[in-house]
């Protein structure tokens, strides 16, 4: 009898983890089931290309209907998972049916974090998660638009270049005392902002936003921040984080911890037959060997991919080190491993804003355990990338 695998998240995530059952497995049935009322899409380009206008909803999408329909997988959109009943081997649906299962795999991702001022809900306040939400936000940011980008970490920074090259004025705020804060280094951070600033945004860290002022038509004026201080504002973009999407496993049975669904290193979670992959997994990093979860393309993808090829049976262990890339104007910046738990932060090459070419080795127990790059867009550092992803597999450094 074929295996019936379910497959729960509309995301990257998801999408690869039918990849990787398809490699072992191209009889079992598939079911793919997700919140969203639009096939699975990719979504780094909301904060980048997307935004710009430069790419539109239809190439968001990781796979055209025609891939599923190959690769025999029913697609069930608009369907909101509530429960998993890990004895009766089921998902309960929002609409109560309930989708049987032989191999699950949870792959729900995560939402934008909410920040609890008044005004939040004022219209011109934003957030940036969904497609939904880049169409809306799109619509907003023009030439000479007043954005303010709440936070300064890999979104806020995002957003803030993205809405500074199609001609807005734009003001960052960061709570705390820099951005990019999860690099770690001061002096890197500075960098940053210094990038930055001499594009035309205005950086201003330690201002924690207190409130978001409706104007006399009711739509945004001005962001407050504590100390009194107020930025005129057509637009605020909130980007503080992400919550992971796990409260509908609370009465499932699974082991979360901090918001995520632990899994060992095959990703398997506590439960029989059921996987997690993405966002909402909280697995054993192999560079720093505690338990982590993260919120990046990259991940969500190879482990999408490994998560599906263990639900067909590979048995394989994610060893994968985590890999991200942000785009400021036109500069790459690529991180590679730990970056937050280093001994020593050793910065080479140019930091020059204009021309950056730089390299930042992260180094622990006198290994490698995590790199940052910053680049024109236009340079190609793959092989110093892959030279550097090899010594953080292998626990070695680079001469330096």
């Amino acid at each position: 009898m074929a295996t019936r695998y379910v497959v729960i998240g509309g995301g990257v995530a998801a999408t690869s983890s039918i990849e990787g059952i398809r490699e072992i497995d191209q009889s079992g049935e598939v079911v793919l089931i997700t919140a969203e009322r639009e096939l699975p899409y990719s979504r780094p380009p909301l904060s980048k290309s997307f935004l710009t206008g430069r790419e539109q909803a239809e190439a968001l999408r990781v796979h055209e209907p025609a891939w599923y329909r190959a690769n025999g997988v029913r697609v069930r959109i608009g369907q909101v998972a509530r429960s998993v009943h890990q004895k009766k081997q089921s998902v309960t649906l929002e609409s109560g049916e309930r989708e049987p299962y032989d191999r699950l795999l949870l792959a729900t991702g995560s939402r934008a974090r909410r920040i609890t001022v008044p005004g939040v809900e004022v219209p011109g306040v934003a957030h940036l998660r969904t497609a939904t939400d880049g169409c809306q936000l799109r619509s907003l940011l023009k030439p000479g638009a007043r954005v303010v980008c709440v936070g300064g970490g890999f979104l806020g920074v995002e957003v803030a270049a993205t809405a500074r090259a199609v001609g807005a004025e734009v003001t960052l705020l960061e709570s705390g005392p820099s951005v990019f804060r999860a690099f770690a280094d001061a002096t890197l951070s500075l960098f940053f902002q210094r990038l930055l600033e001499s594009r035309g945004v205005v950086v201003r860290p330690n201002h924690r936003v207190t409130r978001f002022r409706p104007g006399a038509d009711g739509r945004l004026s001005a962001v407050a921040v504590d100390g009194g201080e107020q930025f005129q504002a057509d637009v605020a973009v909130v980007g503080v984080g992400a919550e992971p999407n796990t409260e509908w496993l609370a009465t499932s049975g699974f082991g979360i911890d901090r918001g995520g669904v632990v899994v060992n290193v095959r990703l398997e979670t506590q439960g029989p037959n059921v996987w997690a992959a993405g966002d909402i997994a909280r697995f054993p990093d192999p560079t720093s060997h505690q338990p982590r979860r993260l919120e990046h393309w990259d991940n969500a993808l190879r482990q999408g991919k490994q998560a599906g090829r263990n639900m067909a049976g590979a048995g394989e262990s994610y060893l994968h080190p985590s890999r991200f890339t942000a785009e400021l104007f036109d500069v790459l910046v690529t991180a590679l491993g730990d970056t937050e738990h280093a001994d020593s932060v050793q910065i080479q090459g140019s930091m020059d804003e204009k021309t950056p070419h730089l390299t930042a080795h992260y180094i622990r127990a006198r290994k490698l355990v995590g790199a940052v790059l910053a680049n024109l867009a236009s340079e190609d550092r793959t092989a110093e990338i892959d030279a550097l992803q090899r010594h953080i597999v292998e626990g070695t450094a680079p001469e330096m």
